[in-house]
């Protein structure tokens, strides 16, 4: 990939020069309150400059403010992973044995109802 932009700047330079040498001259500009001449050229250049700072300025932002949002989740993720981690350790975990050493009581068992007698005549 930087192979290709390597080649692609190269054409640019490349193209920009040639431009430059074909269209040495100046040109007026008028701003409205001053008049000057310009070497053409640096015009374009300032130009494309001019209308290329706006779009990079917001790219750039917008750039940074995702880098912060994946920073904060990746931290947030991190810290979910560990939590999760814990809770299968602390349910993997054989239950704590009693250290006495008395036989354990049995549990009670539960008690059955009488069932009622059959109604007479069945």
């Amino acid at each position: 990939m930087n192979y290709i932009r390597g080649v692609l700047i190269a054409l640019l330079v490349a193209g920009l020069t040639l431009f430059s040498v074909a269209n040495s001259i100046f040109v007026p500009v008028d701003l409205g309150f001053q008049q000057f001449s310009i070497w053409l050229p640096l015009l374009v250049l300032f130009s494309f400059a001019l209308g290329f700072l706006p779009v990079w300025l917001r790219l750039s932002a917008d750039r940074m403010l995702l880098k912060r949002k994946v920073t904060k989740l990746e931290a947030a993720l991190g810290k979910s992973e560990t939590e999760l981690s814990q809770a299968k350790v602390e349910l993997l975990r054989p239950p704590a044995q009693t250290a006495s050493f008395e036989p354990a009581e049995p549990a009670p068992q539960p008690q059955s109802m009488p069932r009622p007698a059959p109604p007479p005549g069945t």
